[in-house]
């Protein structure tokens, strides 16, 4: 069951965004002067993950009786962090001047001479979006299920009756191409999903679709930023990291933590941990759960290498 926990003077966006998650059956809960939402097995992040976040254990406390096992976030506190970064947009004349490669440039130059950018209404990514998830599922190796697309479906539903959330699309020869959805919340505009069609990508529609898009997007007046996520703990290829950097999108490093429920916290110890993870690694393809726990594990690895210290 969905757990949402909100303060009687949250805003009407506070409420939008409640909404939203408890349509999808996701666990939210507000902490620390934070929207936390689940990002699957129990593992919450901040939205919009923009800002550093001091939590005290008492705000931990809390986050714990509302069901989360791990709490990862952007942290104001160099005690117990690891190096991090994640992807934003501030500058409102984000334009071509903002892509410092002359070949990304040149590549979306090539793209408008193919593709064409637009607001689309959801009820076209229900109706035509399933072979674009499907796509992108497969061109990274994952599973997609009919299970996946139904919950992909059911989260376009939910966006499309929120006013929140925005679609957008881009198109070669009246065929949709590439699609991306995101949600306003707090001045900070959150990109939420891409999907695209392989057999398109010739024409670098996600170029048109990124570009346009963020372009319209950081111009608005009530907006701060566009935000393309902090890293998640599954980890980004290099070559997703090159592209948006080929974007111009802007790789701000922070400081990272990764929190831990005490009653799962054993499971995390060596030898355990090493044990979860050669359990999980050959399902990472099949399992979000599984990536998650492998994901996990790695962070905290890579954790105790700048702490100097073991998982406490």
């Amino acid at each position: 069951m969905t757990q949402v926990l909100l303060n009687t003077d949250e805003s009407v966006e506070d409420k939008h965004l409640a909404d939203f998650f408890r349509c999808q059956g996701v666990r939210c809960f507000a902490a620390g002067g934070f929207f936390w939402r689940s990002v699957g097995l129990r593992l919450f992040t901040p939205v919009p993950s923009v800002r550093p976040i001091s939590l005290s254990s008492q705000d931990l406390r809390s986050m714990w009786k509302q069901g989360a096992l791990f709490v990862h976030f952007s942290s104001g506190d160099n005690g117990n962090s690891f190096p991090g970064y994640s992807w934003l947009v501030e500058d409102k004349n984000y334009g071509f001047e903002s892509i410092k490669s002359r070949n990304s440039r040149r590549v979306i130059s090539r793209a408008f001479k193919h593709c064409t950018v637009e607001n689309i209404p959801f009820q076209l990514l229900i109706e035509n979006g399933a072979p674009l998830i499907q796509d992108t599922y497969h061109r990274q190796g994952r599973n997609c299920k009919d299970s996946v697309l139904e919950r992909h479906r059911n989260y376009l539903r939910a966006a499309g009756s929120n006013p929140l959330f925005e679609a957008w699309g881009a198109f070669v020869s009246n065929e949709l191409a590439a699609f991306k959805v995101s949600f306003t919340y707090r001045r900070t505009v959150q990109a939420s999903m891409v999907f695209s069609r392989g057999d398109l990508l010739k024409h670098y529609p996600v170029n048109a679709l990124l570009f346009v898009s963020t372009q319209m997007e950081i111009r608005r007046d009530h907006i701060s930023c566009v935000s393309y996520g902090m890293c998640p703990v599954t980890g980004e290829p290099e070559s997703l990291v090159n592209f948006k950097e080929s974007m111009g999108f802007k790789k701000v490093l922070l400081r990272e933590r990764l929190e831990i429920n005490p009653l799962v916290r054993p499971a995390f110890r060596r030898p355990l941990s090493f044990v979860a993870k050669a359990i999980a690694d050959p399902f990472c393809s099949r399992s979000e759960y599984a990536r998650i726990v492998s994901g996990v594990i790695n962070t905290l690895r890579g954790h105790t290498k700048h702490v100097g210290a073991g998982v406490t």
